[in-house]
């Protein structure tokens, strides 16, 4: 397979799943918050936390398998596009406030990972 030859794609889908996971997780905890440990056990064994736990996987295995292939100089810059998609994600889904700094602060992570990567 092609695609799972070039490291930019490897870690595409590694941050797409880590951010999906996250957009999960943040589902399921407005719906039930953790307040305390209470009511941890709930708030674990909602179907969407699991369901971000298993996308959690499935990334650590691309993970592994991006760094058994990849230099780690290389393909780890690339993981702080994860910042990116999720502060985005935030903003679009969420509707959670945006600040222009925080716009610059993703066009310098974009940069910098760009620049460590090349």
């Amino acid at each position: 397979m092609m695609l799972l030859q070039a490291p930019l794609f490897v870690v595409l889908l590694n941050v797409i799943l880590l951010v999906c996971g996250q957009i999960i997780w943040k589902i399921a905890l407005n719906r039930m918050p953790l307040t305390g440990m209470h009511n941890l056990v709930a708030v674990l064994m909602q179907p969407y936390i699991l369901a971000g736990c298993l996308l959690y996987a499935a990334a650590t295995l691309i993970w592994f398998y991006a760094l058994s292939k990849y230099d780690l100089s290389r393909v780890y810059p690339l993981q702080s596009i994860a910042y990116v998609f999720g502060a985005l994600f935030g903003w679009l889904v969420f509707k959670e406030s945006f600040s222009s700094s925080q716009w610059v602060g993703l066009l310098f992570l974009v940069g910098g990972a760009y620049l460590l990567a090349k």
